[in-house]
């Protein structure tokens, strides 16, 4: 006789158990979020801005056209540059269904400006390639959502707003000024934490400024006795000469000087009207010469204060015919920057 035992039941509970667990983790451990980035890919270059003398001026940059307008003070742009910010939203996706949510962007000013610039306000944006899908936000509040990016792909928007630019009488330095927001993203409904700085920027040098020192004197003249004089002042020495006409010691002749001061290295343009006028016992014209040169330079280097000393002299006719008395007159002289 031979007895068989009875079977004992495999735990086949406990097996499936470890088997479901398996393949749980593994199924946890595939799965892979999709990666956003984003990047401020062009800066707000407003160019060259020529300061004011006193205050702050705040220039306005439209997202839209890139167009720049002055808000409040005298500082002028003297050379564009490329003004709006640029932001690219890029989705890296992983599995199917990636990168097919909307896009929660936050904008805001971030850090201390540098230079003579001060910090962002009024940030405003419009859309590039990313379509608008909720929001936005007050100016200067800009919260907004953009539509899904799709799988690896990339949406821009454009990015505004208000920069000022100190004064000559800040003290501040000249040279680059710089002044950042910050960019975030994030898959909606997360609220976004995280992302890229942008950049407004802006390359400052001081206002040009021009004092005369002394004026254009010709001195005391006696007229020939017969036929036609002159009498010049050299406007690099400031002597006196003269054709046909004699010349007095008193009171002292002299060219007109002029005090240029600005950025240093900064090229300048000089314009002398090429005559003037003089009143008396009849008009009387003078012809103006400068020695300002074609490209006058102010001393110095850039980011330093820079200054040029120039003269205007001239000629006027004194013939045997022209009556005695005082002649007298003005002109006016003015410098810009190249």
């Amino acid at each position: 006789m031979i007895r068989l035992p009875k079977p004992r039941p495999v735990p086949r509970s406990a097996t499936a158990l470890g088997a479901a667990l398996l393949l749980l983790a593994l199924a946890s451990g595939g799965v892979a979020a999709p990666v956003y980035t984003i990047q401020a890919t062009q800066s707000a270059d407003l160019g060259v801005v020529t300061s004011a003398i006193a205050g702050d001026t705040v220039f306005r940059v439209d997202p839209t056209s890139g167009a720049v307008t002055t808000i409040s003070g005298t500082a002028t742009r003297t050379a564009g540059g490329t003004t709006r910010a640029v932001v690219t939203v890029s989705c890296a996706a992983t599995d199917p269904g990636d990168c097919t949510k909307n896009v929660n962007v936050r904008l805001g000013p971030v850090g201390s400006a540098s230079g003579r610039a001060r910090n962002l306000t009024r940030l405003t944006f419009t859309m590039g390639t990313a379509t608008l899908a909720g929001g936005p936000g007050a100016p200067g509040s800009a919260s907004f959502t953009i539509a899904p990016i799709g799988p690896n792909s990339s949406k821009t928007f454009f990015v505004g707003g208000d920069m000022g630019i100190a004064g000559d009488d800040s003290g501040l330095p000249t040279g680059l000024a710089e002044s950042d927001f910050f960019a975030w993203a994030a898959e909606s409904p997360t609220p976004p934490t995280g992302g890229a700085i942008g950049r407004f920027q802006a390359r400052i040098i001081r206002s040009i400024a021009i004092a005369k020192t002394s004026d254009l004197v010709f001195g005391r003249i006696s007229k020939p006795p017969t036929g036609l004089g002159t009498v010049t002042i050299d406007a690099t020495t400031g002597l006196r000469t003269t054709a046909g006409a004699q010349g007095f010691d008193s009171p002292t002749p002299s060219r007109a000087a002029f005090s240029v001061t600005g950025e240093g290295g900064q090229t300048f343009t000089v314009t002398v009207p090429p005559s003037f006028q003089m009143t008396g016992p009849q008009p009387m014209t003078v012809t103006l010469t400068s020695s300002a040169g074609a490209s006058p330079t102010l001393g110095g280097v850039l980011g330093s204060q820079g200054s040029l000393t120039f003269g205007v002299g001239g000629s006027a006719p004194v013939d045997s015919t022209t009556p005695p008395g005082d002649y007298s007159g003005s002109f006016t002289v003015t410098v810009a920057y190249n």
